[in-house]
């Protein structure tokens, strides 16, 4: 009878009741292999799930800890360019602020440069007088008074510096041993000296203005060459006192006078 005992299979009885008075129960017989089996594909089933979860929650924190450094880094990296940004900007305006100093300073160059050429000198080395219309005329009629008596040919050879007054020109008489000078630096563009006409040097000094120089005398400028202010033109003697001067502007005469800076 022991023998059967062993032998006999065990099951379980699962009973499904309902809560309704009026409803049938049932009945459920699971053996204990099947039970087994069950349990054993669950159980399965949660290590896997498990195991699963593990690994995806593994990866998803290697991932997080990577997104979280690359922001670390991208954070660095950025405040990093903000300071270099604003490095730059300052390196920017400090440049621009030294252009702009240079911009003024080569105006203040060019602007003095062209003050520099503007013909504002005296044309004469020395002390001189300007002749008057007045005076000139007086000295004419005192030439012709005196000359009555001489002869045609005389007269034919006296040769004076008259003012031409289209060209607004100043006739400046000087001592003998006083040089008629440039009033500013430029280029001599052309000297004339001939027989029984009045010599005269003609002086490009840029941005316009051009001189005129007209004497009695021998010029000692070379056409072509480059002189300074102050530079010697003509030297008067005893037969050359009174110099031409006259100033042209883009083609325009000017009055001398408005330029002149007489100093003393």
């Amino acid at each position: 009878m022991s023998t059967d005992l062993r032998k006999r299979k065990i099951t379980y009885t699962i009973i499904l009741t309902s809560d309704s008075p009026a409803a049938n129960y049932r009945r459920m017989h699971i053996k204990t292999g099947a039970l087994a089996v069950v349990s054993f594909v669950v159980f399965v089933a949660v290590i896997c799930y498990a195991v699963y979860t593990t690994i995806t929650m593994g990866g998803y924190i290697d991932r997080n800890a990577k997104q979280l450094d690359q922001i670390v880094k991208m954070k660095a990296e950025n405040e990093a360019l903000s300071a270099e940004k604003d490095s730059l900007e300052g390196k920017v305006a400090s440049l621009e602020n030294t252009l702009s100093r240079k911009e003024e300073q080569e105006h203040e160059l060019v602007a003095a440069h062209e003050e520099n050429y503007i013909p504002k000198g005296f044309p004469m080395s020395g002390a001189a007088q300007i002749k008057e219309e007045d005076t000139a005329e007086a000295d004419e009629d005192a030439a012709d008074e005196d000359t009555d008596d001489a002869d045609d040919d005389e007269n034919e050879n006296t040769l004076k510096v008259e003012a031409k007054e289209d060209w607004k020109e100043l006739i400046f008489v000087a001592a003998e041993g006083t040089k008629v000078v440039a009033t500013a630096p430029g280029t001599v563009k052309e000297v004339r000296e001939a027989e029984g006409e009045v010599s005269y040097v003609i002086i490009d000094h840029g941005n316009g203005y051009v001189t005129t120089y007209r004497n009695l005398g021998s010029p000692i400028v070379e056409e072509g060459s480059q002189v300074v202010k102050g530079v010697a033109l003509f030297l008067v003697g005893e037969d050359n006192t009174e110099t031409g001067y006259s100033i042209r502007k883009d083609d325009s005469y000017v009055d001398p006078l408005d330029l002149i800076e007489i100093k003393g």
